[in-house]
């Protein structure tokens, strides 16, 4: 499909021959013309050409974003089926993993930590950012099925109270910062046992959470996490970005500091505001 001035393929491997196709492809034109939207307004894309890549499984889910595509996998019983109309929680699940992914175009693969200005492939690359680069994304993956008209507002509350639940059912976060969560993402996140959630916390869930404490504050003051999100892609020109880069945002969108609500929030392990 064509959307915003760029050509898109979908690639799915793996599907039963009952397998809604279009509708999949036409929900995903939607998802990205709500980003492109939100990064660009009537601008293009960063990518003249975007390949999604799913591969359909008995049991599975994950994905990995690259700067012009992406590698995704979902359980086959959540595609899209011809004559349902019905959107499955399944479904819902694999549309906010596109979503994700594709908002790492912008949210990792240009804008990125100062750490991964360029890449040592031999070895771990290190950084404390992961809560804003994973956490954030995974907080605007859902909201887009929401903007993009995917689900309505209530179905949006349900998934944001799974991520509230998910986070206060992890002992972990009274011990770990979401900040030392990114910094031992290597260490820790991926190598789990049975002892991991009484000492560690998610990255992604706590992470998008602190997006929405951030979202929620800067809506009081009459701003909003978008406005900083855009205002960070230009102050960093797409590219690499630092913690300070964040507080300096903050303060030029609000005229005045942040630095208590991230050292609460990001680097503290007292509960969030929610």
């Amino acid at each position: 499909f064509q959307a915003c001035g760029s050509e898109y393929r979908f690639v799915v491997a793996g599907a039963a021959p009952s397998f809604d196709g279009e509708r999949l492809l036409a929900d995903t034109q939607r998802i990205v013309e709500a980003q492109v939207r939100f990064w660009h307004g009537r601008g293009r894309a960063p990518h003249r050409r975007y390949l999604f890549m799913l591969w359909a499984v008995a049991d599975g889910y994950g994905g990995l974003e690259h700067r012009n595509s992406t590698a995704l996998m979902c359980k086959r019983d959540d595609l899209p089926q011809r004559g349902v109309n019905a959107v499955s929680d399944g479904y819902v699940t694999l549309l906010g993993l596109v979503s994700h992914e594709y908002f790492h175009t912008w949210n990792v693969k240009r804008l990125r930590p100062s750490e991964f200005t360029h890449y040592d492939y031999q070895r771990e690359n290190l950084t404390h950012l992961l809560w804003f680069f994973e956490g954030f994304t995974s907080y605007y993956d859902d909201l887009f099925l929401c903007r993009a008209g995917l689900i309505d507002a209530a179905r949006y509350v349900k998934l944001l109270n799974k991520t509230v639940n998910q986070v206060l059912q992890t002992p972990g976060r009274q011990v770990q910062s979401v900040a030392q969560s990114s910094f031992e993402a290597w260490t820790k996140y991926y190598r789990q046992d049975a002892n991991s959630p009484n000492l560690t916390v998610s990255y992604y869930t706590k992470g998008a959470l602190v997006a929405l404490c951030f979202d929620l504050s800067l809506r009081a003051e009459g701003h909003t996490l978008d406005a900083l999100m855009r205002s960070l892609w230009q102050r960093c020109q797409g590219g690499p970005m630092r913690e300070q880069d964040v507080l300096e945002a903050l303060q030029a969108l609000t005229g005045r500091s942040w630095q208590r609500e991230l050292q609460a929030w990001v680097h503290g392990t007292a509960e969030l505001p929610l």
